[in-house]
């Protein structure tokens, strides 16, 4: 992995524990809003719960789509469960060459344009980091769980996280932006049946800025 994606990877551990608003009711489903350091919502923050004992076994024929359109990988950042096969199709006029020196998912697809490759196995837990190896610019991001209960926050800050099993959960959040220092932000929780548990997480810094060049880095006579 080079130096930048060594930088980004490390950045999944070093995040402030953020406080949880009190008390987290036991719950059959759970309500979560994500807040900026200034009280603002926060989107594409993802959200997974994480049963202490265990997760059940993935449901088969899980599938995502991770596309790239203008120079981007559309969407940012996603969240899939483990065993999900992903496609990566290029809407772009020009051809890409997608890649991931991660430790949870290591792939290469030879560069290519429209849907040339079948779809990529994610089969191990973690954060998985995509580039492309003809447009520094793009990033993409993959977070892999072996929860079914996960999502992202819309652009209200919130997700509601339905059907749960009864128990002890972690609950963890990530976003791409993250500039916290310290541990994962996460909390612990105990989930009954019948009641709707609510749970605020305010980051404590303000978002990073974008770091993307919107395709600026390349021209039609670069290819």
């Amino acid at each position: 992995m080079d130096s930048r994606g060594a930088f980004l990877a490390a950045c999944v551990t070093a995040c402030t524990v953020l406080a949880v608003t009190e008390p987290l009711y036991a719950a059959s489903e759970l309500s979560i809003t994500v807040l900026s350091a200034a009280g603002t919502p926060v989107q594409d923050a993802i959200i997974i719960a994480e049963p202490v004992k265990g997760s059940p076994p993935p449901r088969p024929g899980l599938k995502g789509i991770m596309d790239q359109r203008n120079l981007m990988f559309v969407p940012g950042a996603m969240v899939v469960q483990t065993g999900t096969q992903v496609d990566f199709p290029n809407s772009d006029q020009v051809r890409h060459q997608v890649y991931s020196f991660s430790p949870a998912k290591t792939f290469q697809l030879a560069l290519y344009a429209g849907k040339a490759h079948a779809p990529v196995l994610f089969d191990k837990p973690g954060l998985v980091i995509l580039g492309c190896n003809i447009h520094d610019s793009m990033l993409g991001y993959i977070y892999v769980t072996d929860s079914p209960w996960y999502g992202r926050t819309g652009a209200d800050g919130t997700l509601q996280l339905r059907d749960l099993a009864a128990g002890e959960y972690t609950v963890r959040l990530w976003h791409a932006l993250l500039d916290e220092s310290g541990p994962e932000l996460q909390a612990r929780l105990n989930l009954g049946d019948g009641a709707t548990g609510v749970a605020t997480f305010r980051l404590k810094r303000p978002l990073r800025p974008p770091s993307l060049n919107h395709g600026a880095d390349k021209k039609w006579e670069d290819y």
